[in-house]
């Protein structure tokens, strides 16, 4: 079957203009990737080249046709250039435009001064190109992308392709530019190629959406203002924990919900902005003294929560105090003025880890509903089996005094319990760095 060659031609220039506009407004649309940007910017380099270049066999001007095809070098050496970036490796840019300079001063000086011979050199030199491009993608194993290979696989033949034209052209010569239309291979291997660069295109948008999603899906997951985990991410953790709870059964938990008092006076007082750096400086608080392995979040507005596996209640309750104490002092005064900022705490637990956590949130929020009514800056507990209702009996403060009475007691004890929940994740469990959760 015949192609016809100004046919092929336009068509090639349609679909590469068009793949190179649709890589640029993803770019424009969510510019958190160079790759789709420098990759569409490069096919409408490419574009413009094969344009110059038949403009030149149209007029048979062969210094026309050789710039055209510098141009066409440009467009590889930008997409090495984007593969580079995209792994974290600069470029500077006199390597990009060497190639094609080079090319362009070797046909001045008529060193190709015939079109078998510029077509050669063109090919040869876009081939490297694409080889360089391929070993870019494909040398980094530390990040794993399932779109990297394919994308390593179209380079590598779109490479092949390039050199195929070599044996053609000596096989097959076209001794003048104005006999390419004349061609009966010619029109095969530009269609060849437009099929490898819609091909790559694809790959090229699937490989920035496979690595934006988990950054994406991180920022879904965490509270932007403190950087802890958000309620959706804090409950998402708490499930994953009772999958693995066979690794720590028999292991108690408690929880912690926190909430800071009279939040909105601090607000209206002194600024959104202010109020602000003190819920950031609740959350390094809390982070800060809770142990490695607890899950932290912000359940939304001035209200926290920490689930500590392997901790029980007056575990909890030193760490709750511990909590309350520093907070208070670090936001008694800030920025030269006084807020006096101070936190409510309500702690429940549970005997065994694999139990109703919606249930153990609820009895906290029971305790924390006590602390408020009972003059806030406070620790309540409820105990293990007590009913919500029952508060007036069954929920008690925790007090300075009793916490430095017990503390080295239940550090000691939650030492053994830590020694656990270390050899839970290296089975299989997630241990959180300080600060909160890890969110993969």
């Amino acid at each position: 079957m015949l192609l016809d060659m100004p046919t092929v031609s336009l068509v090639s220039i349609s679909v590469t203009t068009i793949l190179g506009c649709v890589l640029v407004f993803a770019w424009w649309q969510e510019a958190t990737s160079t790759l789709a940007g420098w990759w569409g910017l490069a096919q409408l380099v490419m574009s413009l080249g094969i344009i110059i270049a038949v403009a030149g066999l149209r007029a048979g001007n062969d210094d026309i046709h050789a710039f055209g095809q510098a141009c066409m070098i440009l467009s590889a050496a930008i997409m090495w250039m984007a593969a580079r970036s995209f792994e974290g490796r600069r470029v500077k840019a006199p390597w990009v435009f060497a190639a094609p300079a080079i090319f362009m001063l070797a046909d001045l000086g008529n060193y190709l001064d015939a079109f078998d011979h510029r077509l050669i050199a063109a090919c040869a030199v876009m081939a490297a190109f694409s080889l360089a491009t391929a070993f870019e993608l494909g040398r980094n194993s530390s990040e794993r992308l399932v779109s990297r290979w394919p994308a390593v696989v179209f380079l590598i033949a779109t490479a092949i392709g390039y050199l195929a034209w070599l044996p053609l052209s000596v096989r097959m010569p076209i001794h003048e530019a104005g006999l390419v239309f004349a061609s009966t291979w010619m029109p095969w291997v530009i269609l060849v190629a437009t099929l490898e660069r819609i091909a790559l295109a694809f790959v090229v948008l699937a490989l920035v959406k496979e690595r934006e999603e988990p950054k994406q899906r991180i920022d879904a997951l965490t509270d932007p203002l403190t950087g802890l985990p958000n309620r959706r991410a804090l409950f998402a953790a708490a499930e994953r924990l009772r999958e693995h709870s066979k690794y720590l059964k028999g292991d108690p938990i408690s929880v912690l919900v926190f909430d800071l008092d009279h939040f909105k006076k601090i607000n209206d007082t002194f600024g959104h902005r202010f109020g602000d750096r003190v819920l950031q400086l609740f959350a390094h608080t809390m982070s800060e003294r809770l142990e490695t392995g607890s899950i932290v979040g912000r359940l939304g507005g001035e209200e926290f929560a920490a689930i500590l596996p392997g901790a029980d209640l007056p575990t909890a309750a030193v760490a709750a105090e511990q909590i309350r104490t520093a907070f208070a002092g670090a936001a008694d005064v800030l920025d030269g003025m006084r807020v006096a900022s101070t936190v409510s705490i309500g702690c429940a637990a549970s005997d065994d880890i694999d139990c109703d956590l919606n249930g153990l949130f609820h009895r906290a929020d029971g305790a924390l509903y006590a602390a408020k009514n009972g003059g806030r800056n406070r620790v309540e507990l409820i105990s293990m089996h007590a009913a919500i209702d029952e508060t007036a009996t069954l929920l008690r403060p925790v007090t300075p005094a009793a916490t430095a009475r017990i503390a080295p007691v239940l550090e000691k004890r939650w030492r053994t319990r830590r020694y656990r929940s270390a050899r839970w994740s290296e089975t299989g469990g997630s241990r959180p760095r300080r600060g909160g959760p890890t969110l993969s």
